[in-house]
């Protein structure tokens, strides 16, 4: 019988939560693996919650650590179409999901992770963009859990609506039905696969792996209705920061900013760095964007700052 690590990794699956199909990648612990406890990094995306944008950036993490590690990266509530599961008796949800609905879908993941790990098991949250203020509810939520680590890139903690991507943001959706992005989104879908993925690939400049995730994921008018939703949701939600949570917790934070970030501007990396002087917050010497994932040669300088936090943990 084959072991797990003869496998191409990542190993995809729909991975029942609390009676949600969430889509799931997961990296098992390689065979090779060095360090005597093993450590799960749970990965929470940004918003598109595709996970599959992720796939080059989790996949070098894995291959280039030395730690004896998991990884577990899910897509957040009705932003995919990858996967298509029905389980019985669950009756299909109309309305978009809320944040809190997917805070609350996070932290049942995490449970589920830590109800089938040994006792002995370290965890790292490690998210991106919203997906970062995600991981500090799931911490929050789970103080006592045995976290150790939580990596935040390029992460909108604090004051979302007044980053100037967010008054953008704001204006836009006030200005355009979310119906007829919907719609436009769904009319989309109907394009053939090949000539969808080209028009995707002229209007974006995305390149492979990331122009087929948007072409054929993306494009579809329930996955744009709950991205919109949760990001003026986002604009509501994420304004002041919860300071005696981060003065309980700091310790445990790698936060990492860019100058070149409209989401988590330079002045959001100062505010944190005043605020907690002695935690590791960091401003990007290679000024990268916000969505690094887009670019290979970004995503992979992002990865190896990630092994290096994680092997640092491990030793």
């Amino acid at each position: 019988m084959q072991s797990l690590n003869s496998f191409c990794t990542p190993l995809r699956a729909v991975w029942t939560v609390n009676n949600e199909p969430t889509e799931t990648l997961w990296w098992p612990v390689k065979e090779s693996s060095k360090n005597s406890y093993k450590i799960v990094l749970f990965f929470i995306p940004g918003n598109p919650g595709l996970v599959e944008y992720y796939t080059r950036f989790l996949e070098d993490i894995y291959q280039t650590t030395e730690s004896k590690l998991e990884i577990y990266g899910v897509s957040h509530l009705g932003h995919s179409v990858g996967h298509h599961s029905e389980i019985p008796n669950k009756v299909k949800k109309d309305e978009p999901y809320s944040l809190q609905e997917q805070i609350d879908h996070k932290i049942a993941c995490f449970d589920e992770l830590c109800a089938n790990k040994p006792p002995n098991t370290h965890y790292i949250l490690m998210g991106h963009s919203m997906g970062s203020y995600v991981c500090a509810e799931v911490l929050k939520a789970r103080q006592t859990a045995n976290i150790g680590r939580l990596i935040a890139l390029f992460p909108t903690l604090r004051e979302i609506a007044l980053t100037p991507n967010g008054v953008a943001m704001t204006r836009l959706l006030s200005s355009i039905p979310l119906g007829l992005i919907s719609n436009a989104a769904s009319l989309a879908s109907y394009i053939p696969s090949p000539i969808r993925q080209a028009i995707t690939g002229l209007v974006t400049g995305q390149t492979e792996p990331c122009v087929r995730v948007t072409a054929h994921q993306l494009m579809n008018g329930s996955v744009v209705k709950n991205v919109i939703h949760m990001a003026v949701q986002e604009m509501e939600t994420i304004k002041a920061l919860d300071h005696d949570f981060y003065d309980s917790h700091v310790d445990k934070f790698i936060i990492y900013y860019s100058k070149n970030d409209q989401w988590a501007p330079e002045d959001h990396f100062e505010y944190m760095k005043e605020k907690f002087p002695k935690a590791q917050i960091h401003l990007c010497p290679e000024n990268l964007p916000h969505a690094f994932i887009l670019e290979s040669g970004h995503s992979q300088y992002m990865a190896k700052k990630v092994v290096t936090w994680i092997d640092e943990y491990s030793e």
